[in-house]
């Protein structure tokens, strides 16, 4: 059991009094904190803060409350894989998508790529989110295909446990984005995008994006002056029904998750090809490229490759849960040369924190992004693992990952702050803890921080903010 860190007006000054500080400078840096933990919105909370600072030979301690208390890190959890993932693979990775021709078969190799189809990077690049699929298909007119059999997935760099158990499981949350399921071949976050609307006729309609049978729809909304709406799928099957009422003026998209990524990416990929005037005679099945390729030669038709750099990037500064959990995985097999798992995955990310001397005694995950509430870690455990990140070649492409104050994640947050414009950090909120770990540097100084709060009142984001301005403020 993790000892309590129960915070009261009655222990603060107990707490206070065991931190260890840095002379000078650091006792006023201490008293600052001493009065924030005061806050109401502490009553009854766990707070762990670890503030540390690079030097020639090492990190040295500026301020630690309960620094080696494992605590629910939330997204922060996604610090320890995506760090990692670029230890392991390199700043200048790629992680591939293949497509083989099989005599009259086509087979998706799925590399573990998170981010193949995203519609946000494709956005960036100008496409729409099939685009990949209809260079392929475009590619295979070139050389002569007007007709294949079927469509084989090749999915088990991964195991086939889409969804981990041990993230919140209320029956709606897994239809959310953030509880997207992670396969070894993934297309466009392994959500659907949808809009309702209104018909010439005055039916109520749905637009998909991609367009795809692999999601059939049933409505049961109504039309109506308000607007309430939701998709609802049960889990396992793919089957939508619209519930709710659909106003006129709707035209926003929202996301829904399907269910077995391998499958999707192959059903919609048959959609492009019978747009691109393909005949797809047979289904899509999953099947192995050596199983396939029993009945023929495989011939590598295109590869689609995504830059480890932009995954980091979704991981860390738009905390896509996805983004992380492939890459854990990932982790996973090429520890094992097994399909990758969460089991193994972990496994890895905790034999690399081994490797650079953390203490694993004080981190416990089970997934890759922190969104299980098993997952623990110790604010110490943070700013070492960011501090030797410092330490690895080409360092800058890793810490570019993280976000900075005014975008993605941290859009609202440190506004007005002087310390904003030094700042590169990633912060975490799962039900019951708020998080923020990373970098603070000023002319003379670089900073490591991690500030984790658990079991608190109302939002504290606000008050980890202002530990980190006065960091900054005491040292400026």
């Amino acid at each position: 059991m993790y000892r309590s860190l129960v915070i009261s007006a009655l222990c603060v000054v107990l707490l206070v009094g065991a931190v260890a500080v840095r002379p000078a400078s650091a006792r006023s840096l201490s008293q600052q904190i001493g009065s924030l933990l005061l806050s109401p919105q502490l009553r009854g909370a766990q707070v762990g803060i670890c503030l540390a600072e690079m030097g020639d030979h090492g990190i040295k301690p500026i301020y630690e409350l309960n620094a080696d208390v494992p605590l629910m890190p939330g997204s922060n959890g996604k610090l320890l894989t995506t760090s990692a993932a670029f230890a392991r693979l390199g700043a200048s990775a790629v992680i591939k998508t293949r497509l083989y021709k099989v005599g009259n078969n086509l087979v998706i190799v799925g590399g573990g790529d998170p981010a193949f189809g995203d519609p946000v990077l494709c956005q960036r690049a100008g496409w729409k989110v099939t685009q990949v699929f209809h260079d392929w298909a475009n590619q295979l007119k070139k050389d002569g295909v007007t007709q294949i059999n079927h469509i084989y997935i090749d999915d088990s760099i991964f195991n086939h446990h889409f969804f981990n158990p041990k993230w919140p499981t209320p029956a709606s949350q897994r239809l959310d984005w953030y509880e997207a399921e992670v396969g070894g071949l993934n297309f466009a976050m392994n959500c659907v995008q949808w809009a309702p609307r209104i018909e010439p006729s005055g039916a109520i309609g749905v637009k998909l994006i991609p367009d795809t049978s692999y999601t059939p729809v049933s409505i049961q909304a109504q039309r109506g002056n308000s607007e309430s709406v939701w998709f609802w799928r049960p889990p396992g099957a793919n089957t939508l029904t619209l519930h709710g009422i659909v106003n006129a003026s709707t035209n926003y998209f929202m996301q829904v998750t399907i269910h077995d990524p391998g499958l999707y990416t192959g059903a919609v990929f048959r959609h492009v090809l019978r747009e691109e005037g393909i005949t797809v005679a047979g289904g899509v099945v999953r099947k192995t490229l050596a199983a396939a390729a029993a009945d023929g030669h495989a011939r590598l038709v295109a590869v689609y490759q995504t830059p480890l750099v932009d995954i980091l990037h979704r991981a860390n500064t738009d905390s896509i849960n996805l983004m992380a959990e492939c890459l854990c995985k990932l982790l996973g097999h090429l520890a094992t040369g097994q399909p990758g798992s969460w089991a193994n995955g972990d496994a890895a990310i905790m034999a690399y924190l081994k490797s650079i001397g953390i203490d694993v005694h004080l981190v416990h995950m089970v997934d890759g992004s922190g969104l299980s509430h098993h997952d623990h870690i110790a604010p110490s455990v943070l700013v070492e693992v960011l501090a030797h990140d410092l330490t690895l070649p080409h360092a800058r492409v890793f810490v570019d990952s993280l976000c900075r104050p005014g975008h993605g994640t941290l859009i609202y947050r440190f506004r007005g702050s002087p310390a904003a414009a030094h700042i590169r950090a990633k912060d975490g909120h799962v039900t019951g803890a708020s998080t923020i770990s990373g970098y603070l540097w000023d002319h003379h100084h670089t900073f490591v921080f991690s500030v984790m709060v658990n079991h608190y009142i109302g939002n504290v984001n606000g008050w980890e903010d202002q530990v980190i301005d006065d960091l900054y403020r005491d040292y400026r």
